[in-house]
């Protein structure tokens, strides 16, 4: 009862002290940071956990089967003879990326071709006109039709009843195609798409390696898990999903998320850094009440109870505004992914959708986990509390947190975040890197510009010489104004010029190397009929290079999916078919980074030399065995080198290399990259190469071009809100740093009015304060952007990274004037201190 009711006490003093601290600004500012961070963790969490649940609603609906067999290259009888003995029924499907042409018009479309017995589950929908109603159907096209989607209908200006002529032959368009009840399997893509008869197909005259063979399967759960240990040991190459397993993009959203939430680190060194010099400021107030408490015959261990006690109440009490808000960005985050992430997946009828419903367990885990951050980030002042005594109400003595504690708790936190959402080393060293970079250099300059200005400016007299003294003398709280302001400058920078800069550089860079347009896959037969009518047309070859299909299916005799759990764009891109070149030589746009490249006279064949990157992403080193499926046969390579790109020679490049010498021992067919420089009028010409070779790959300079620039539009519209908080956040820093030194800056100012100067000279000197940092922290963001720009040139072009300067200046101005302006209205409470408020301390 006593433990109870010593509780009940110290909840009551706890309240008394809250109520008493909650009006104070210092207070309302730590609300401010632990909401918007609270509210970061929930929304993300949140919204995290709906598209996992969407994806997982989406593999039940959209699979078309209960297991899907994917691979290139078609079972062999013996091997189909094993899966129809393991399942229920099974339906092939086969998919070909092409391109469509009509008249002068082209269009590049995935073709799946099927028969009598598709679809497998679900409901095949057509419509019979543009804008008709749609109707499910029993069976696919018959032999000599095609359904068009209705996009790929209208860009090829085709009606219904016309035909369309494809290698050679004639086909009717019968149908609009409006869903498949597989089209999981074709990913979350806006590909235009087509559906015609497997006998059709064959009269291409196709490559069967570049057609992609699915076989849907009907299984239930036994026979699920027999035919997944039947893959693993005889297919492994092939791709398996089945409808109690994990959606395509799983992964990929799985690595968004972590993605942005190292990105949010940035948040939190900013939470730090505005909590650290909060808790500087509350501590004289906080050391008074423990020492009256003291005084009064309570122990520390009551005080300090007290302290978190008070603490939580803050904390519980912005629970309700901040869940509110997170539910409501939630949603405004779901509906933003409908309509560009999602856009054109969303199906009428009882298909899976993108719905808004808030997990509380799940918000309840995140607020969890958001306390625990808050409670490290408050374990100075605590600490500090500690060592009060009743001393302190006698003599006046403020014990000051120790910096070295202060500078460990941001560290574990930041650890602690950096470590759950780190997928790969990789990713987490190059995000870490750049912004332990930045704030290295915004601290190096901010300590220079203002030791260096105090130090010159020493023989002269003026305002500016005693405003540089006086942040002189508050080197750490400028400095962290500088670090907040710096930080989201140098984001909204990078964002917004770099990654623009770079893209038109990409494009131009490409240009001069490699023309403006690109052959990413074509047969030994199609390169021969491009050579001659390049050369009819007196066009440009610039570069051309053979490969064969290869995918990684083994690490070390390891099954791939088996030894490397965390989800990387490497790991995404190897469990499709990659390139494989061979070269005896070096490629002259590439070098050597580790290992010995072969001898052409070198015996051993199954030799490999990685791409760097790949090295990294993957964890692989040098002697490592890679187990890769070639045209349906094992072979096992050994890493002996490692290469990385560099400027020179071209753009095209490959992530595996091997020895000519492989080519005598590996029958598989050879395919080219090429690359041509036509002039505008002669693209009309494409369509004659098309009409002839359907599947051949090719890809203009400007489709790329708009590929990077969409993707640059939704990374800069991403960045820009999260650049939203951070702005809030830097604006919070600047306010909590001022709170942290209104004390000292009121009875500063109050001494220069008490040497007869006016209060105009006090708001001169604040403006040049603000001035000076706004300069230096503009001035810091635009060298770290520069840093960043010249590294990612050098390593991707061995370029220098020529910004533009009068942009650079623009920028300058606009972020000192912003500082300014804000920080003379966070500061406006300092002027007013008086002569007669100096006397009577």
């Amino acid at each position: 009862m006593r433990a109870t009711e010593q509780l009940r006490h110290n909840l009551q003093l706890a309240w008394h002290f809250y109520q008493q601290q909650k009006r104070h600004s210092k207070e309302r500012v730590l609300s401010w940071v632990q909401g918007i961070l609270l509210l970061f963790i929930v929304t993300l969490s949140q919204t995290s956990a709906s598209i996992q649940a969407y994806l997982g609603q989406n593999l039940a609906n959209l699979l078309g089967a209960d297991l899907v067999l994917s691979q290139p290259l078609a079972l062999t009888a013996s091997q189909y003879t094993e899966l129809a003995s393991m399942a229920e029924q099974i339906v092939l499907s086969q998919s070909l990326t092409t391109t469509l042409t009509q008249n002068d018009q082209w269009q590049r479309a995935t073709l799946k071709a099927v028969a009598e017995d598709y679809p497998l589950q679900g409901e095949l929908r057509s419509a019979a006109f543009p804008g008709g109603p749609d109707s499910a159907s029993s069976q696919g096209p018959a032999v000599g039709e095609i359904w068009l989607d209705s996009r790929l209908l209208a860009a090829l200006g085709l009606r219904i009843g016309e035909q369309l002529r494809i290698g050679g032959q004639q086909l009717s368009v019968t149908r609009i195609l409006l869903h498949e009840p597989d089209r999981l399997m074709e990913g979350h893509t806006v590909e235009m798409r087509a559906l015609l008869h497997r006998q059709d197909l064959q009269q291409f005259r196709a490559a069967d390696d570049i057609i992609q063979h699915r076989y849907l399967v009907g299984a239930n759960a036994q026979q699920i898990a027999t035919i997944r240990q039947w893959q693993k040991t005889h297919l492994p190459a092939a791709q398996l999903h089945h409808k109690h397993g994990a959606h395509p993009l799983a992964l990929f959203w799985q690595r968004t998320e972590n993605f942005i939430g190292l990105a949010s680190i940035l948040l939190f060194f900013m939470a730090a850094i505005a909590m650290q010099q909060l808790s500087r400021a509350q501590l004289p107030q906080q050391q008074f009440f423990s020492a009256v408490c003291l005084s009064l015959g309570a122990s520390k261990q009551r005080v300090l109870q007290i302290s978190v006690l008070k603490w939580l109440f803050g904390l519980l009490l912005l629970l309700p505004p901040v869940l509110l808000l997170s539910a409501l960005c939630h949603y405004l985050a779901l509906q933003w992914l409908k309509a560009h992430a999602f856009a054109g997946q969303e199906l009428a009828g009882s298909f899976a959708t993108l719905i808004w419903q808030p997990d509380i367990v799940l918000a309840a885990k995140a607020v969890f986990a958001s306390a625990t951050i808050f409670f490290v980030f408050n374990l100075p002042l605590w600490l500090a509390l500690w060592q009060c005594s009743v001393r302190q109400l006698i003599q006046q003595q403020q014990r000051s947190i120790s910096t070295a504690v202060l500078f460990g708790c941001a560290l574990l936190v930041l650890g602690g975040v950096a470590a759950h959402y780190s997928d790969n080393g990789l990713l987490t060293s190059m995000l870490l890197g750049s912004m332990l970079v930045s704030i290295a250099l915004l601290l190096a300059l901010s300590w220079l510009a203002l030791s260096l200005g105090e130090k010159l400016s020493q023989p002269f007299s003026g305002l500016l010489p005693f405003a540089l003294y006086m942040m002189k003398q508050r080197l750490l709280s400028k400095t962290t104004q500088i670090l907040g302001i710096g930080l989201a400058a140098f984001l909204l920078l990078f964002t917004l010029m770099l990654l623009k800069d770079l893209g038109d550089n990409m494009a131009a860079h490409q240009r001069a190397h490699d023309g403006n347009l690109l052959v990413t896959q074509a047969s030994a037969a199609q390169m021969a009929d491009i050579e001659v009518w390049a050369a009819q047309h007196n066009m440009t070859i610039r570069q051309h290079k053979p490969f064969i299909y290869a995918q990684l299916s083994h690490i070390n005799g390891g099954l791939l999916s088996d030894v490397i759990q965390k989800p990387s764009d490497s790991l995404a891109a190897f469990n499709r078919p990659v390139r494989l070149h061979w070269s005896a030589d070096m490629l002259g746009n590439n070098r050597l980074v580790n290992g010995q490249w072969w001898h052409s006279a070198a015996d051993n064949w199954q030799q490999l030399s990685v791409e760097q990157e790949v090295m990294t992403d993957l964890g692989l080193q040098l002697g490592d065995k890679l187990g890769l499926v070639i045209a349906g046969h094992y072979i096992e390579f050994s890493i002996v080198a490692s290469h990385a790109y560099q400027n020179g020679a071209g753009a095209i490049t490959f992530w595996l290399q091997m020895p000519p010498a492989a080519l005598a021992h590996i029958s598989a067919p050879h395919y080219s990259m090429a690359s041509l420089e036509l002039q505008p009028q002669q693209f009309s010409l494409l369509g004659q190469l098309w009409q002839q070779h359907p599947s051949l790959r090719m890809v203009s300079l400007q489709e790329l071009t708009q590929r990077f620039d969409s993707s640059l539009a939704m990374v800069t519209r991403l960045i820009s809100g999260f650049a939203g908080l951070i702005m809030l956040l830097a604006a919070i820093v600047m306010l909590s740093s001022v709170h942290a030194v209104e004390a000292k800056e009121q009875k500063k100012n109050s001494i220069i009015l008490s040497f007869g100067l006016s209060k105009r000279t006090c708001l001169q000197l604040n403006c040049i304060e603000w001035l000076v940092t706004g300069a230096i922290a503009a001035c810091g963001a635009i060298v770290a952007t520069w840093l960043a720009g010249l590294l990612i040139y050098q390593s991707q072009f061995s370029l220098s990274y020529q910004p533009d300067m009068g942009w650079l200046l623009g920028t300058l101005a606009v972020i000192v004037t912003l500082v300014t302006a804000l920080g003379m209205l966070l500061s406006k409470h300092n002027l007013s201190g008086s002569v007669r408020q100096l006397l009577a301390e």
